[in-house]
């Protein structure tokens, strides 16, 4: 089990825009295979998959609760990190918007640094993509 406090990023946006992106059809994230959104009550759900690093493949489930404008709660229920669950909050800064990331992670069978590095990885990645979807908008 690993926890992170991922403070300091920022888009380069204003916080209405990343909403805007979290609300749109073209919101994308190339590094997340086969994925797919349903609602299941007021929480959307997402299903995808990830690459592991030997080059599979591995689902995931994440339950979202969305609290705009200040976040969004992922609880991972099902799939290797089960369990895991994070908030990724946004703060306001003109034309500027920052990103806290705090959670909880957990995947049976690897060791805390390897997760720890993964979970960072990934956040560094979807993180990138945004930025991307963002300049795209």
């Amino acid at each position: 089990m690993v926890f992170l406090n991922d403070e300091g990023s920022e888009f380069d946006a204003p916080l209405d825009k990343v909403w805007r992106l979290n609300q749109s059809e073209d919101h994308n994230h190339p590094s997340l295979k086969n994925a797919s959104q349903e609602m299941q009550g007021e929480h959307p759900i997402l299903s995808y998959e990830t690459q592991t690093p030997d080059g599979g493949w591995v689902k995931h489930k994440v339950r979202m609760s969305v609290f705009a404008p200040v976040g969004i709660v992922f609880e991972t229920i099902e799939g290797p990190m089960k369990g895991s669950t994070s908030f990724q909050i946004y703060t306001p800064k003109g034309s500027k918007t920052g990103i806290t990331v705090v959670g909880e992670w957990k995947a049976a069978g690897i060791p805390d640094a390897q997760l720890q590095g993964a979970v960072k990885q990934f956040l560094e990645t979807v993180f990138n993509e945004d930025r991307a979807n963002l300049a795209r908008m």
